[in-house]
């Protein structure tokens, strides 16, 4: 786990004992749990975001490849069409 033995993590530990003393020390691991959560959780929300994004660029490059191709004979309907199946 990060590249740390159980010796370093029973060294990590103890201090942390000493630091913060037994009484303590379920409720700072409850907020340090709590603080984790809330870190993956929004990590998931910024990844989301960014994947809704990259989602609606691609959609628009596709219907600006599609209306390069199109040579301006009457197909402009076709084009529509087809960014309506895209979104």
């Amino acid at each position: 786990m990060f590249g740390i033995g159980w010796q370093e993590l029973l060294v990590i530990f103890l201090v942390i004992l000493i630091f913060i003393g037994p009484k303590k020390l379920p409720e700072v691991a409850k907020q340090i749990a709590k603080a984790i959560r809330e870190f993956a959780r929004t990590k998931e929300q910024v990844k989301r975001t960014i994947e809704n994004h990259l989602l609606e660029i691609q959609r628009e490059n596709s219907y600006l490849e599609i209306k390069e191709k199109d040579d301006g004979k009457g197909n402009s309907e076709t084009i529509h069409e087809q960014n309506k199946e895209n979104q």
